[in-house]
């Protein structure tokens, strides 16, 4: 067991600063590769402190040495730490923490699933009020049974600068039952995070994020949701997986969604999809989110009733639906 006394000043004042639980964490494990000419990171822990006892070489050895409801952090150092079966992250009052530049497009701490066989979802968060900060997590299995990614089941989760990165195969991209990350659980806050794929003209049925049933309360916080799209199909955010209503409204502050195709000749039916149950589950974009490559902001069966939207643009504007963002013909001014 690692006590914060017998670590570096410098460690702790920088898990400090970037957890914000202040003096209040609990014992600190980490996760690094093995030294290399490219990779010092394991011996700088050691040199400052760090029992190689509590150093891991994957997140789940990591995880699994973590004690609930106490506060305990895994700090994950730059490096490609690959899953090849499910890691359940299920202790409450736990953290992981990469240890990088707090860009969310940054490829130094990696989490990624690459199997061909089906991991369904392949990292669950299950645990409550735990933080999920910079970390860089790719989807890059290929099996046509691999419908979730990432799944949050727990409540009163906080993500921030963490890029959730899939599908990255046209496999998952056409599937309609794939969502890159599915939101369970009540209270999760998403903030300065990215959702989608740099891999080209992949998207035409998967979603980046899906709601089960008993979602409420999501926050999206000045985040980034794009895909390329294969054709004039997709959707961004996917409400049709529950047959009952989601239980409590979905917020989003200051949000961009893009679905670009190579050339601009094509753009996503819809940002939402099959958002039809008209009760609690409302998904309500404040004014300053901007919607580029939408040909409607919902679709499927009364989708509409649920949906808010308080965009500053009219129809009037830009022709077509308010709050969607054309793009331009003719000549440039």
């Amino acid at each position: 067991m690692i006590q914060k006394r017998n670590l570096d000043k410098s460690l702790i004042n920088w898990i400090v600063s970037e957890s914000g639980l202040g003096p209040g964490i609990g014992d600190v494990k980490y996760v690094a590769t093995a030294t290399s000419a490219t990779n010092q990171y394991r011996s700088w822990l050691e040199q400052n402190g760090v029992k190689s006892g509590s150093i891991y070489t994957t997140p789940t050895l990591a995880e699994n040495s973590l004690t609930a409801y106490r506060n305990d952090v895994v700090v994950v150092m730059p490096g490609t730490y690959t899953l090849t079966s499910l890691l359940t992250w299920d202790r409450n009052n736990t953290h992981i923490i990469g240890s990088h530049s707090a860009s969310p497009w940054s490829n130094n701490v990696i989490i990624r699933h690459t199997a061909s066989t089906a991991t369904s979802p392949w990292l669950t968060f299950s645990g409550n009020d735990c933080l999920i900060k910079n970390i860089h997590f790719i989807s890059g299995g290929s099996n046509a049974a691999q419908h979730y990614n990432i799944k949050n089941t727990g409540s009163g989760n906080m993500y921030e600068n963490c890029w959730f990165e899939g599908p990255t195969n046209a496999t998952q991209g056409t599937d309609t039952d794939v969502n890159n990350v599915l939101i369970d659980g009540g209270g999760n806050y998403f903030r300065n995070c990215i959702f989608g794929t740099t891999a080209h003209n992949t998207m035409n049925g998967a979603a980046q994020v899906g709601w089960t049933g008993s979602a409420y309360r999501s926050t999206f916080e000045n985040c980034l949701f794009f895909m390329s799209v294969a054709a004039t199909a997709g959707r961004m955010l996917d409400c049709g997986k529950s047959s009952s209503d989601i239980s409590g409204p979905q917020f989003f502050r200051n949000c961009q969604f893009s679905a670009w195709y190579s050339g601009h000749s094509d753009q996503c039916s819809a940002l939402v999809y099959d958002n039809n149950k008209a009760g609690t589950g409302q998904l309500i974009f404040d004014p300053n989110c901007m919607f580029v490559g939408f040909d409607k902001i919902v679709t499927g069966g009364s989708s509409q009733a649920a949906t808010y939207c308080g965009h500053p643009l009219t129809a009037a504007h830009d022709g077509t639906v308010a709050g969607l963002i054309e793009r331009q013909t003719g000549s440039n001014p």
